[in-house]
């Protein structure tokens, strides 16, 4: 059953005289004993403890009527929770007042606003077993209509997004910027979130400039091969391997044909010393999404070593180098005829994907 959180004149039907206007330490309590029924996920004390609050009616204090709306959006994340339940306790209460309220009509549910659940909803994720906390800290950054009023729950989520922003190096501009973002989201009223925030997006268009000074730079730069009986070429960054002899790597080649038409080629190598592997396939793992890499034929080659090898051209390795360069891990796992090895992509060469696919980005929009 969908449940509602109360508009305030349905409120009003079931508030008695005396508890109108609730004391502050009334407030206190029972804000406390929704917040320690959420956090225990306790149905029955929950359902006590917002049939109390409804009870007050209608508010004349804005800060407690924020913290009546928040306790009854906690009733989505607690299962066996229901609205309707606590509505007819608290006329239940009214009635112990004031017999003569037992005549009236509560409002209909299809005429309640649906309750806010946004801040539960977060909370719950970013605390279950296996939470994907990148995911849901993507979510607040980009969710432009959260606001939470200050209260124990939103403090809980803004700690669960500073205990994950913490760690992660200053380097790492994006994640920082969409983490700050979700703090920013959580307490606007915090400057610090609000300057870290432009700081990484400084940092990040930085960035980008420079990426695109050296992009524009290393076309000229590129180590290049051409074909006597065509013209065609290929050329590579020059910090990428010379020799295929020498280690595993995955690099982006720039292709260009004998009449100058221009593509990128994604390619592949695994080498040993300690004989074939027969690659017939090739997998990558991009942070825990494992994916076929799409490429047609391995070819084999040797002389005291060997080496194998596979590439694709074109928008689908571009689209897929991007998301290699851009990992913070990326595993290819090259599948022989009875055995497999593992290579976890470099730094090195995602950074050299980096810059080639700044150069392609450059020239291919010239």
């Amino acid at each position: 059953m969908r449940k509602f959180m109360l508009s305030l004149p349905a409120m009003a039907l079931l508030a008695f005289p005396v508890s109108a206007n609730p004391s502050q330490e009334d407030v206190d309590a029972a804000r406390s004993e929704c917040r320690d029924a959420f956090l225990a996920r306790d149905a029955e004390a929950y359902m006590d403890a917002a049939a109390s609050m409804i009870a007050w009616g209608a508010l004349q204090n804005p800060e407690w009527t924020r913290e009546v709306e928040l306790c009854l959006a906690f009733a989505e994340a607690i299962e066996g929770a229901n609205l309707e339940t606590a509505r007819e306790r608290a006329a239940a209460q009214a009635n112990e007042g004031d017999p003569t309220l037992a005549t009236e009509a509560p409002a209909s549910p299809a005429d309640l606003p649906e309750a806010d659940t946004r801040l539960a909803d977060y909370l719950t994720r970013l605390r279950a077993d296996g939470a994907d906390i990148d995911a849901v800290v993507r979510e607040i950054a980009a969710d432009q209509t959260f606001a939470p009023s200050p209260s124990p729950e939103r403090d809980a989520l803004e700690a669960a997004v500073t205990a994950y922003v913490r760690p992660i190096p200053a380097a790492q501009a994006e994640r920082n910027l969409v983490a700050y973002q979700a703090l920013a989201r959580i307490d606007p009223e915090d400057q610090t979130y609000r300057d870290r925030v432009a700081r990484y997006e400084q940092a990040i268009e930085a960035e980008r400039e420079q990426l695109q000074r050296t992009a524009r730079a290393l076309e000229g730069r590129l180590v290049r091969t051409t074909a006597e009986f065509d013209g065609s070429s290929w050329a590579r960054h020059p910090s990428s391997p010379r020799y295929q002899d020498i280690r595993n790597y995955v690099t982006l080649y720039l292709i260009e044909s004998g009449s100058g038409q221009q593509t990128m080629e994604l390619f592949f190598n695994y080498t040993s010393r300690s004989g074939w592997l027969f690659v017939q396939s090739a997998s990558i793992n991009i942070d825990g999404e494992t994916t076929r890499v799409p490429v047609g034929q391995w070819f084999r080659d040797n002389d005291t070593e060997i080496w194998e090898f596979a590439s694709l051209r074109g928008d689908a390795a571009v689209a897929l180098a991007r998301r290699i360069a851009e990992a913070d891990r990326a595993v290819v796992r090259f599948n022989g005829q009875q055995f497999y090895d593992d290579y976890v992509v470099s730094d090195a060469d995602k950074r050299v994907m980096r810059e080639m696919l700044a150069m392609w980005d450059v020239i291919s929009s010239d």
